[in-house]
């Protein structure tokens, strides 16, 4: 362990216990594998909404931008922010999924528990049988999560937490009441150049995947995509309330009567847009990402009808958090999270998070919290002569290995915000300032994201838990 977390366990592992919320760590249960049944029907049922979550006072009271620094008041609109709903049914008779995109930098587990309990009444009166919210990652959202206000205070604030509970829910109802029967096709598209990967290995998938929802009524589609790239096409000096590309995608699909429900995919390591030629940071190459996306997905001409079938399966499970800052803000409730003595970790206690796994239609999904690094889902890792710590038998097996499912898809930011996900043969942390100083290794590489992760062993839990979920999967089907 390195010698600064060894000092600071020393003193503050017992205040750690006896802050946290409980002392006794609840036992948390397997997944079980809810399992397709067959259909009633011939075709899927599907509903969306989506609700601005612009606080009307905006310009008289700070908001902080959530993203590059703290103490960053946003300073005025360049366009809404949403959260968007989408109810999807398969006809079994199970009921039906409640899938949530937010334009937000991110929503801690907490916040998740949080809005499932207000939607209870909601699930209990419609069927729902599962609620999963998922945010885009813009940089030029309100604050969420706490990071970026005026330290020591969180950037957290009251006032906006009702506006996107309220916002979820009313998203929610309207998406169960404006459902309607249609068919769902699925297909994808390689987008040549319009990403790149600023952290070796350069490894990320360069495909957006569609489900395109056609009503049986002849009405609006509903178009669904994952697609892996932060929001974050603006850049730090931008302090305008934004999602980023993701508006003009959003606004360009609208134009071609269809409505979009986003999810972006495994973005750690960092998997950003490519900007516009000439134009750098800048509201005119956040136009160009979002219009060069919409034209990609528009373009998908080779789909398959899906089967009305829809399976999920939930592990919750505990992570360390060996995370010094984290650990800190925590305590100081900059990041109001609920904290568990486990005795795990640099600090001796661990969060409560989760993963998720649906299928539609025989597509496989994982969804993951935090910002995966693609290679802990596609392979690609670094060896042992350029990687930080050593040769890639370190790391767990990519996840499309695990699953033997080439094509599976992952969707990021999933119930959770757990900072970096990184391969444990790249993970190198200063030996003096563990998780306060960036530090290079011995190629000369810069090691930002660890100082935003959990720890080394975010990626083995984080497997061990998908693991979890695979056999009870393997086991059900």
């Amino acid at each position: 362990m390195h010698i600064a977390l060894k000092m600071l366990q020393a003193k503050m592992s017992v205040p750690f216990a006896l802050l946290s919320k409980i002392s006794n760590v609840p036992t948390l249960p397997k997944a079980v594998w809810d399992c397709p049944g067959e259909s009633k029907r011939d075709h899927f049922t599907v509903g969306t909404a989506k609700v601005d979550l612009t606080p009307s006072d905006l310009f008289s009271k700070k908001y902080y931008m959530a993203g590059y620094g703290i103490w960053k008041p946003i300073q005025g609109i360049l366009n809404p922010v949403y959260a968007t709903a989408l109810w999807l049914d398969d006809n079994s008779g199970r009921g039906g999924v409640l899938l949530v995109s937010v334009d937000c930098v991110g929503i801690m587990n907490n916040d998740v528990d949080e809005i499932r309990t207000r939607l209870a009444r909601f699930s209990q009166r419609t069927g729902c049988r599962a609620i999963h919210i998922m945010s885009t990652h813009c940089h030029a959202g309100i604050d969420s999560m706490g990071f970026w206000g005026p330290l020591p205070k969180t950037g957290r604030d009251k006032a906006f937490f009702k506006i996107l509970f309220g916002a979820i829910e009313s998203a929610a109802e309207q998406s169960y009441a404006t459902r309607r029967c249609g068919d769902i096709y699925y297909g994808s598209v390689e987008t040549e150049g319009l990403q790149q990967d600023k952290r070796l290995p350069v490894v990320f998938d360069n495909k957006a995947y569609r489900f395109r929802f056609v009503p049986k009524d002849g009405g609006r589609e509903v178009h669904v995509v994952n697609y892996a790239s932060h929001p974050e096409v603006l850049g730090s000096k931008n302090k305008l309330l934004s999602a980023d590309w993701v508006h003009w995608f959003r606004e360009n699909l609208a134009e071609n009567n269809a409505d979009l429900v986003f999810f972006n995919g495994a973005i750690g390591g960092m998997i950003t847009p490519t900007a516009a030629e000439g134009a750098g940071e800048s509201v005119e190459s956040a136009i160009a990402a979002g219009l060069r996306l919409a034209e990609a997905t528009l373009s998908i001409k080779e789909e398959r009808k899906l089967v009305p079938e829809i399976g999920i399966a939930r592990q919750e499970f505990y992570i360390e958090m060996s995370n010094l800052v984290f650990s800190l803000c925590g305590l100081l409730r900059v990041l109001p999270r609920q904290r568990f003595f486990t005795g795990e970790g640099a600090m001796n206690v661990s969060m409560k998070t989760e993963v998720n796994y649906m299928s539609i239609g025989g597509v496989n999904i994982l969804m993951i919290p935090g910002e995966l690094f693609p290679e802990l889902a596609y392979g690609g890792y670094l060896e042992a002569d350029i990687a930080a710590s050593g040769g890639p038998e370190m790391n767990p097996a990519p996840f499309i290995e695990q699953w033997d499912d080439p094509n599976l898809l992952i969707f990021n930011m999933a119930n959770d915000e757990i900072g970096y996900i990184i391969p444990p043969n790249d993970y190198i942390l200063d030996p003096k300032w563990p998780f306060l100083v960036k530090t290079t290794d011995h190629g000369g590489r810069r090691h930002y994201e660890e100082i935003n992760s959990l720890g080394p062993r975010t990626a083995h839990i984080v497997a061990a838990a998908v693991e979890e979920l695979r056999k009870a999967v393997k086991g059900g089907a």
